[in-house]
């Protein structure tokens, strides 16, 4: 949330309206070609009505491209912390992550491909945020290694396999193409695959 305004449903709603709209926008035109008026048409506000809720485009890409990645960062460490094997959580974590963002393809082609329109106090904040989704996969690494369940495998770089894998669906699925997979079985075929290259056979 902006600081320094109040919460109400109504506030909530137009800075959604917003949001959305601009998402929808920066993924179709970039956030170069999108203007602030394109923005406050989308959500049905005054370009001035608009600046209330946020005071700059930038802003605005800040906080679409953050709290997508809050969002994420908070249900891997729920999995993280389940009662569940560590292979059990590596598939919840996998599944979880290509139905998000197969299922966000608009937030996701913002973060990949609008980031480095952030100004350099922002782009730190989001490649601090980036280190904490590598961390806690890595964490997951170990405790695979420490049974005996993972092929040895440099821990970072099967991180950034990983989020080279799902990163990258937002550039080639269709979950609206007839006869496509859905989000939900895309993630489980992701999960398969990932899983039967990296863990050790028992």
């Amino acid at each position: 949330m902006v600081r320094g305004y109040k919460k109400s449903s109504s506030f909530i709603s137009k800075r959604e309206k917003i949001l959305r709209g601009a998402a929808g926008l920066f993924a179709s035109k970039g956030f170069e070609g999108t203007s602030v008026r394109d923005i406050a048409e989308r959500a049905g506000l005054s370009v001035p009505g608009m600046f209330h809720y946020f005071s700059s485009k930038e802003l605005i890409l800040y906080e679409i491209v953050t709290s997508f990645m809050d969002d994420a960062y908070k249900k891997i460490i729920e999995i993280y912390n389940a009662d569940l094997h560590p292979t059990e959580k590596l598939s919840e974590i996998c599944k979880f992550y290509v139905e998000q963002y197969a299922g966000h393809k608009e937030q996701l082609t913002v973060l990949i491909s609008e980031r480095d329109s952030l100004i350099p106090e922002h782009r730190k904040i989001c490649i601090a945020k980036e280190r904490q989704y590598v961390n806690a996969l890595k964490n997951l690494f170990k405790d695979l290694a420490d049974r005996g369940l993972l092929k040895p495998i440099n821990h970072s770089i099967l991180a950034f396999i990983f989020f080279g894998m799902v990163h990258w669906t937002y550039r080639w699925y269709h979950p609206q193409k007839k006869g496509g997979v859905s989000p939900n079985q895309l993630g489980k075929i992701f999960s398969e695959v990932f899983l039967e290259g990296i863990l050790a056979i028992q």
